[in-house]
């Protein structure tokens, strides 16, 4: 049955030719100039260039690679996605199954977990990651339990896919194992659980080692935020629908309990829920141009809940509404998706407006709300698939991702947090440019008209064809 729900979870996703993911267009644009890099029909090879190494990141870039041999990028894309999101409710059942065999009623609660926080974010190398990393943890347990050098390799090799996927995934098993190992002080276990890692550290330690090339800091979340964060650990679209989520996993833990024999603590797993919570608090939201590091312990948190304690049979009387639950958020959050369909056609669009290969300034601002409501932020990266633009914000990360940008055009810092303080530099947008797409910016709008023309517009959308010939440009700064 699980398996037979678990597919019903992708059905958002594919509501709609546009998925309204914060981050998901830049990882399908980033997969697509890396796939044709050197296809002579697009310009990439000016701009941009591969560095491929054994570095974490590398897996969903690869599948979608393979994939669009065979279809086009958005639905590659679209596709490991959805193996992502199949995976992780399937693969935290398997991990449990180790600790609590036969409890699958529980398994049904990790329905919830499908559509988190960072499924709408479009973070789709951590997301993807967490299923890797629950399928590493069920064959660590079941090496545990009859230790053999084919059992070892199986979670050695988990272990390598959630290394290649996403490095916090890694940490985190690394966190749980160490953890769990206190409570086992069996010398040749620990050992055993080390050697896992030793492959994969040495792939950092040569070819990554990305803390020491970051170039800021860390920054900490204030206790309030920290707390009010918390609550993302069931984090869907409604926030009634949260608020019931968060009270049912409550009234399973206080009924699951009272009066029932069968009922046991798992108190390894009450350790390690423990050590998870401390590094949640521990950790900061942001580690150079890592940002939200800390909330990412929290998915992998709600699974260790369910592990802390065995409920038996009682665990059934919950299911009903567990899937009644789940049918409403998936409802809702395909609603909502649906909803935007309108709005993202129009932006969409303005790719046709432009010749291929032009080079395009996404100027984007956005007002200060929720992130996952900013699936505006990187919609422009569509037009790289789809038109072959130029766009220098794609994703580039060394020691983390293939990609590498080569522009050395002007790229005002304010894109990134969706708020520009500076004033923009009229006449190197000008020289460096060939279009820009200006969405909700009106306070730009005399610097662009300075500079440029109006050929499409869509809701707060305005995409510009810039003049060439030197124009006048207003100086005064952005109100």
């Amino acid at each position: 049955m699980l398996v037979t729900v678990a597919a019903i979870v992708v059905v958002p996703i594919w509501s709609g030719h546009y998925p309204p993911l914060l981050d998901f267009p830049t990882h399908v644009a980033s997969t697509f100039v890396l796939a044709e890099l050197h296809n002579a029909q697009y310009d990439f090879a000016r701009y941009y260039a591969a560095d491929w190494a054994p570095t974490p990141y590398i897996t969903t870039d690869v599948l979608m690679m393979a994939l669009s041999r065979v279809m086009p990028t958005l639905i590659a894309g679209k596709l490991v996605f959805s193996l992502g999101m199949i995976g992780l409710p399937l693969a935290a059942w398997f991990f449990l199954r180790q600790i609590n065999p036969g409890d699958n009623a529980v398994a049904l609660w990790f329905l919830l977990a499908s559509h988190n926080i960072f499924f709408r974010y479009g973070f789709m190398g951590f997301y993807c990651s967490l299923s890797f990393m629950f399928l590493a943890l069920g064959l660590w347990l079941r090496f545990l339990k009859q230790p053999s050098a084919a059992r070892w390799t199986g979670a050695c090799m988990a272990l390598a896919a959630t290394y290649f996927t996403h490095l916090l995934a890694f940490i985190f098993m690394g966190v749980i194992v160490g953890l769990y190992s206190l409570t086992r002080p069996r010398m040749k276990e620990w050992l055993a659980s080390a050697g896992l890692f030793v492959p994969w550290l040495a792939c950092y330690f040569i070819f990554s080692r990305v803390v020491e090339k970051q170039a800021g800091g860390a920054v900490f979340r204030t206790w309030n935020d920290k707390l009010e964060a918390f609550w993302l650990i069931l984090a869907g679209n409604s926030d009634l629908l949260n608020r019931l989520a968060i009270a049912a996993v409550i009234a399973l833990f206080v009924f699951g309990w009272l009066r029932n024999s069968e009922f046991q603590w798992q108190w390894r797993w009450v350790v390690v829920s423990a050590g998870l919570l401390v590094t949640f608090i521990a950790l900061p939201v942001g580690y150079g141009e890592g940002y939200d590091i800390d909330i990412r312990a929290l998915p992998i948190l709600l699974v260790t809940l369910f592990a802390m304690a065995r409920f038996g049979r009682r665990a059934w009387k919950f299911a009903p509404f567990v899937l009644l639950l789940f049918a409403a958020r998936t409802y809702d959050l395909t609603k909502q998706f649906r909803a935007a369909q309108p709005e993202l056609a129009g932006l969409a669009r303005s790719f046709t407006m432009t010749p291929p290969n032009a080079l395009v300034l996404p100027i984007v601002a956005g007002p200060d709300e929720d992130p996952v409501r900013q699936f505006y932020a990187h919609f422009s990266d569509y037009g790289t698939v789809d038109r072959g633009w130029i766009s220098p914000y794609l994703l580039e990360d060394p020691g983390l991702l293939p990609l590498r940008i080569r522009m050395e055009t002007y790229t005002p810092d304010g894109f990134w947090d969706l708020s520009y303080h500076e004033q923009l530099d009229w006449e190197r947008v000008r020289l460096d440019y060939d279009y820009v797409y200006a969405y909700n910016v009106p306070k730009f709008e005399d610097g662009l008209r300075g500079i440029g023309d109006v050929i499409y517009t869509s809701g707060k959308l305005q995409l510009f064809r810039i003049r060439k010939e030197a124009s006048e440009i207003p100086s005064a700064p952005p109100k």
